[in-house]
């Protein structure tokens, strides 16, 4: 800044002192206004002109030395404050800085003296005054990021992730839609504001770790909770093209449904595992026994260990059946060939092939057919609904004491085709009702201990109902019973 620019305010009740500043600074080029005390001096500093140094005496009527710098430093925080005074002390001296001052001169004075401490204190409010003005224009580049209404500002608020902009001084000055959702309080704000505002310590500890590490590129990942969601989220430093740090971005990406994938995925390797494991150890069992040649002259035992490795070769594949259906269904790959099929017909074909596997257990099985001349007649895939019914009538008799009964009967409800299977079993506690159509749930009591399955064929059931828009009911009665009734449109 040139001298000639720079004006000076003496504020001194001597009137020698306010003359003899006014003289030395003039001659060096500076512009000088003077007052005798502190009222006078705020009232020619508030009166329009812009003042970059004030030389104030300590001691003043009206407004004393000290609570004149502090008004002074409320209307104009870069001013040059300096005291001249005759009764400065350390106490004095140490206030006076507190209040602003940026030193002192101890009265009288020489010229030289005078001069000194005025360059030295303008060198260094020209050094503060610049840091101020690149602050300020860093911020404002950063401010002005969040106040673009641009195609910038349009493809941020489409992008689903949550993104805060957060400047040096801990500011947020940027937030997109989604990071309103994902953080309440946030939305609550205008921008810019603090970030300690959005209340969460685990946030902002994430991003102070990117201001307090080394400069350069970087990214800090962290999986946090919010609400009832996890996030993944990144903060970045915002790096210029000098290699300054000029702030921090942070981006949060909900994986809550990837998280839940993962726990299902491990949940459903580690039931397959399971379900796997128990057949294979029976059926290598009776292998081995058979290998053993202990039972080669027993012709039935024999039989009877083959019979057994047969079942539990079976339940193998039909577990690996199924699971490959489930697998289908919930890739898209599964396909549905459907046309006007006799649900009666299909119902029917189930309940023969399960008559054999009722009569060795002595259940008795009725079909009742559709009621209407008409037929009950379903827009289906008739081989899908055929495994539906085959796996609720090969439940009803296992789940059905010897010398019990199973029960199917077909009718027209509104706009459905109702075919319902009936058993008076061991039934289902009403807790477990809606657990049923889980992958491999299976209801275990003393009645079920001994009876084989893969916990995958009513949860396949469910899937292939709903796939033809219909719907599965249950109800059971404890050592009474249940029924199931599938619902599909009619054709």
């Amino acid at each position: 800044m040139n001298e000639q620019e720079i004006r000076v305010l003496v504020a001194d009740d001597e009137l020698g002192i306010r003359e003899g500043c006014r003289r030395i600074l003039m001659e060096e080029g500076f512009e000088v206004a003077t007052a005798s005390d502190g009222i006078e001096a705020l009232e020619i500093f508030d009166g329009g002109a812009k003042y970059s140094v004030a030389l104030v005496d300590l001691m003043m009527p009206r407004l004393g030395g000290l609570e004149l710098i502090k008004k002074l430093r409320a209307l104009d925080p870069d001013l040059l404050l300096i005291i001249i005074t005759a009764h400065a002390t350390i106490d004095t001296a140490v206030e006076g800085t507190k209040q602003g001052a940026y030193s002192y001169i101890p009265k009288p004075f020489t010229p030289d003296e005078l001069l000194l401490t005025i360059r030295n204190g303008l060198e260094r409010q020209a050094l503060a005054l610049e840091a101020k003005r690149l602050r300020e224009e860093r911020e404002r580049r950063l401010l002005e990021v969040a106040s673009e209404r641009s195609k910038s500002g349009t493809i941020l608020k489409c992008i689903t992730d949550g993104l805060l902009v957060i400047n040096l001084e801990k500011l947020v000055v940027l937030r997109n839609n989604a990071a309103a959702r994902i953080l309440p309080k946030a939305s609550r704000q205008s921008v810019p504001f603090s970030l300690s505002a959005l209340e969460d310590p685990k946030i902002e500890a994430l991003i102070y770790e990117v201001f307090q590490g080394d400069p350069g590129p970087r990214i800090v990942s962290q999986e946090l909770e919010i609400g009832k969601s996890t996030f993944m989220v990144n903060v970045s430093p915002v790096i210029e093209p000098g290699g300054e740090t000029s702030g921090a971005v942070a981006v949060f990406r909900d994986i809550t449904e990837l998280k839940k994938l993962e726990t299902a995925k491990s949940m459903f390797v580690s039931m397959v595992a399971h379900e796997l494991k128990s057949p294979l150890a029976a059926t290598e069992g009776w292998l081995n026994l058979l290998l053993s040649g202990l039972i080669k002259d027993n012709p039935k035992e024999a039989r009877h260990v083959i019979e057994r490795s047969h079942l539990r070769v079976k339940t193998l594949r039909t577990l690996v059946s199924e699971l490959l259906s489930i697998t289908a269904i919930e890739t898209g790959n599964f396909q549905l060939r459907r046309s006007s099929v006799d649900m009666a017909a299909v119902a029917h074909q189930a309940v023969d092939a399960a008559r054999e596997k009722a009569a060795a257990k002595g259940i008795s099985v009725t079909f009742t057919d559709c009621p209407l001349e008409t037929g009950c007649t379903a827009l289906a895939d008739g081989e899908a609904l055929g495994l539906v019914f085959t796996n609720l009538i090969d439940n009803a008799i296992k789940y059905t004491p010897n010398g019990g009964a199973v029960t199917v009967w077909i009718a027209q409800n509104g706009m459905y085709v109702s075919v319902s299977v009936e058993d008076n079993g061991v039934g289902i506690e009403a807790e477990e009702l809606d657990k049923i159509f889980e992958e491999f749930y299976r209801v275990k009591n003393e009645y079920t201990t001994d009876i084989v399955g893969t916990g995958l064929g009513l949860s396949l059931v469910k899937r292939l109902v709903e796939l033809h828009q219909g719907r599965i009911e249950v109800e059971s009665t404890p050592g009474a019973g249940s029924i199931f009734t599938v619902k599909v449109p009619l054709s």
